[in-house]
């Protein structure tokens, strides 16, 4: 028995007295939150039609030179699986869908007005310039965007 005392003490004296759980008065240090603060919303791009909203953020943000071979792709090859596109870039098998996911996210506040979810999806991330068809696994540049985005790829 003595010696389990003594090894108590020992482990004591090495570690030092434990810390005494927070008391419920005490305020609890908050956690910071994993998701940016939400942008203030803009009441005209919430109102603006999909093709205002992608006309105004690639005008805001112009395309750089990864973004605009990863929509280039997308428009020489429409119907085409995103390993086949990310090939067609020269990339590892997932690069094409990184970089449309990183090129939308970039103009969130133009694509996405309103508040980004925390819960949304890279499926409807790149579906805003995207259009996927799940049963051949492809992709094909968003109705009515494609004129838009031929337009951004020239600009950049």
């Amino acid at each position: 028995m003595s010696q389990l005392i003594d090894r108590a003490g020992a482990f004591a004296r090495f570690f030092g007295k434990p810390k005494a759980p927070p008391q419920p008065d005490m305020p609890v240090p908050a956690h910071p939150s994993p998701h940016r603060p939400a942008a203030p919303v803009d009441c005209a791009a919430v109102a603006a039609s999909p093709k205002q909203r992608v006309r105004k953020a690639f005008t805001e943000i112009p395309l750089n030179p990864r973004e605009k071979q990863a929509i280039q792709a997308l428009l020489e090859a429409p119907g085409s699986t995103a390993p086949e596109l990310s090939a067609a870039c020269g990339w590892m098998p997932t690069g094409w869908r990184t970089q449309m996911l990183l090129l939308c996210q970039r103009r969130r506040r133009h694509l996405w007005p309103g508040e980004m979810r925390s819960n949304i999806t890279n499926g409807i991330i790149i579906s805003s310039l995207a259009e996927y068809d799940a049963d051949s696994l492809q992709f094909h540049p968003r109705k009515g965007l494609e004129r838009l985005l031929r337009g951004a790829v020239a600009a950049a």
